[in-house]
């Protein structure tokens, strides 16, 4: 009876166990949720929580009851509010509202909404986050739970936080070292990604970290595509914080863990004056202090500027390319997320990069309480991972209710970064660097959302660099084996453009667009991509033709008249560049012997002739030579080719004795005819 009493008490007063049934559990039984006004509460405000369930558990699933629970749980931390959000275990506390859910049959799904009043919370008055429980209710005990937050505005907020948001100006899904004039100006077009990106970031505080492939295809193109110019003015024009990305917004840290020694470099060298001109006046390059040994990656970075106090220096400046446009920031280097060794690091710093931009999981506790570091001596600011996929999500929404739901994960996360004494009361969320359209259709309400909260200062990832650096581990991380195989792949067969290219009179205009092709397919933007497999054959296949430009074209038989001759051999350059080769022709036999080697330079984009002197050893017959080129240093250049010579040393007897067979009868010819001429003559 007292037992019964106390229970009713504590209903009455809204206090409700959501603790029971651990193991009651049903796997299968997926509950999420959202918030409405993006999960902030005032004090006497209710809010809606929608619940959805999706029963996959192989059974129907009783009418039953979904609630949600205040609990007395500190989150004001950011590991606190980790730990809370990523458990789902019982607790109790008090019950701000529930609503009924009818039977779920097995593969159903429904939505149910639950109104929660705060003022059941017994929360005081204290700014910040505050852990709430939802629990589907069955006979034995819960058979879902999740573990959520909101914000409680009851009192006085917190000194303002900073936040930075990185959104990245990227085309990952076309091929390239160019964007093709057509594909650019679609992009550039209404409902294309970078139309898209550029609308919802005028005027806003986003900093864009820019693919330098995009203004130089639109230098490099400007003639074909002219609206694209108008495009560029107003991107640079409304959002002037930027920065440049590796070429092709490359993956980094995933060409050192697969065997490079240093990263790859787009160069400047293309063998079209456009092509390298547009090259020049964007991309910043670091010009070695030494000559570098032959690896898979033969130049520094072009990812990064350095500063003048690095050992290298820069090449040249980029120049204003429309609008009076230079990147805002200078030296940063952008891996992968949470992809990042300490050799990725080192090597990224060797590059010139003066700041890298890590992920959380890469860094200290992991969290995302670091905004700026000094890792491994290196420079480094922190995007908080949990707080980006939470404005991706925002960024992507398709509904209102998605819209609300991702927002409030993004402002209790922001929360418990501005109420935790340890952390640096600042974020930096970066965005998705996929390229589609779709991820940015929310961005501007999401932006401007983040920027009215009064708690909040938005501001550029450049202000962020500002804050002192405090001393922080590497949490190293690696890239997939699988990826790392396919990386390596690509790298060895560049590495074999690079030997190949030391028979050009200007190597660079060989290996640039080959390490261009890689840096391109490594776009960070395909790392999860199904497409990527295909992607890495087409770049293979692509170099695979640039160490096939320059062969043996003879197509025929070669013919040897006489005991000796010249074998003509032809040599062709598909490269724009000249080329000097020497040619060597082994026969397979001793059916004929000949001299060589020979060297010849052939013209870009040109045929010569390889001439070898031959002799005979049989009178008549057929020899396979094989034929080979290699460069000056003796390093083989495309694939050996046998070509058949046919040998007919006799033949110059029997020319002989038919040039005299036709000598004689041309002389007994002419005394015939003189004969009969004076016989008429005396008639």
């Amino acid at each position: 009876m007292a037992r019964t009493l106390v229970a009713g008490l504590l209903l009455t007063a809204g206090i409700a166990s959501a603790v029971p049934g651990e193991a009651a559990v049903l796997e299968g039984l997926a509950l999420t949720s959202a918030m409405s006004n993006q999960g902030i509460a005032s004090p006497g405000s209710s809010l809606t929580v929608t619940v959805h369930l999706a029963n996959n558990s192989g059974e129907e699933v009783a009418a039953t009851s979904v609630s949600v629970t205040a609990i007395d749980v500190d989150v004001s931390t950011v590991a606190s509010l980790d730990d809370w959000l990523s458990t789902s275990t019982g607790a109790r506390g008090s019950t701000l509202g529930s609503s009924d859910i009818t039977a779920l049959a097995n593969g159903e799904k429904v939505s149910v909404p639950v109104s929660i009043d705060t003022a059941r919370s017994n929360w005081n008055s204290v700014w910040g986050a505050r852990a709430l429980l939802i629990t589907v209710d069955g006979e034995a005990g819960a058979l879902a739970r999740q573990h959520t937050a909101l914000l409680y505005t009851g009192g006085m907020a917190p000194a303002v936080a900073s936040l930075a948001v990185v959104v990245p100006v990227v085309a990952p899904a076309e091929p390239g070292q160019l964007l093709d004039p057509t594909s650019l100006e679609s992009l550039a077009s209404p409902g294309g990604f970078l139309n898209d990106v550029a609308a919802q970031t005028a005027n806003s505080f986003a900093t864009l970290a820019i693919d330098p492939r995009i203004p130089v295809s639109l230098l490099a193109g400007v003639n074909a595509v002219p609206r694209t110019l108008e495009w560029w003015q107003g991107l640079v024009s409304r959002s002037p914080d930027t920065f440049l990305t590796a070429y092709g917004d490359a993956d980094l840290a995933g060409q050192i863990q697969a065997g490079a020694s240093q990263l790859l470099s787009s160069g400047l060298r293309d063998g079209s004056q456009d092509f390298e001109a547009a090259l020049r006046a964007v991309v910043p390059v670091a010009a070695p202090v030494a000559t570098p040994q032959p690896s898979m990656s033969p130049e520094p970075s072009d990812a990064t500027l350095p500063n003048t106090t690095s050992t290298s220096t820069p090449a040249s400046n980029p120049t204003p390319v429309v609008n009076g446009w230079t990147p805002t920031g200078l030296g940063i280097a952008w891996p992968v997320a949470n992809s990042v060794d300490e050799a990725a690091l080192s090597a990224v710093a060797r590059s010139g990069s003066t700041t890298v931009l890590l992920s959380s999981g890469n860094v200290g506790d992991g969290l995302g309480s670091i905004v700026s570091a000094r890792v491994s001596g290196t420079s480094a600011l922190v995007t908080h991972d949990s707080l980006s996929g939470a404005l991706d999500r925002a960024a992507s929404a398709a509904t209102n209710e998605e819209w609300n739901g991702a927002m409030a994960d993004a402002v209790v996360r922001l929360a418990a970064l501005a109420t935790d004494p340890q952390a640096q009361h600042g974020a930096i969320a970066a965005l998705t660097r996929s390229g589609e359209a779709d991820s940015v259709a929310r961005l501007s309400s999401t932006l401007g959302a983040l920027q009215a909260l009064p708690w909040i200062r938005a501001q550029s990832l450049f202000d962020l660099a500002l804050i002192p650096a405090v001393d922080s581990a590497l949490v190293p991380q690696r890239e997939t084996p699988e990826r790392l195989a396919a990386i390596g792949e690509l790298l060895l067969t560049n590495d074999a453009v690079g030997t190949f290219a030391t028979i050009a009179a200007e190597p660079a205009v060989v290996t640039d667009p080959s390490a261009r092709e890689v840096m391109v397919t490594l776009a960070a933007g395909l790392v999860d991509d199904e497409t990527w497999p295909r992607r890495v054959d087409d770049s293979l296949a692509t170099m695979s033709g640039v160490l096939a430009s320059v062969r043996v074209s003879t197509d025929s038989d070669i013919n040897m008249i006489g005991s000796t001759a010249t074998l003509p051999i032809s040599i062709e350059n598909g490269l724009a560049t000249p080329v000097t080769v020497v040619v060597t022709a082994d026969p397979r036999n001793n059916s004929i012997s000949i001299e060589g080697p020979v060297t010849v330079k052939i013209e870009s984009r040109a045929q010569a002739v390889a001439r070898f002197s031959a002799e005979a050893q049989v009178s008549t017959g057929s020899v396979l030579v094989d034929t080979a080129l290699a460069s000056v240093a003796g390093a083989p250049v495309g694939t050996v080719r046998s070509l058949r010579v046919n040998v007919r040393a006799d033949w110059e007897a029997v020319g002989l004795i038919l040039f005299g067979a036709v000598f004689v009868g041309l002389a007994v010819a002419g005394v015939i005819r003189t004969v009969r001429r004076r016989e008429a003559q005396g008639t």
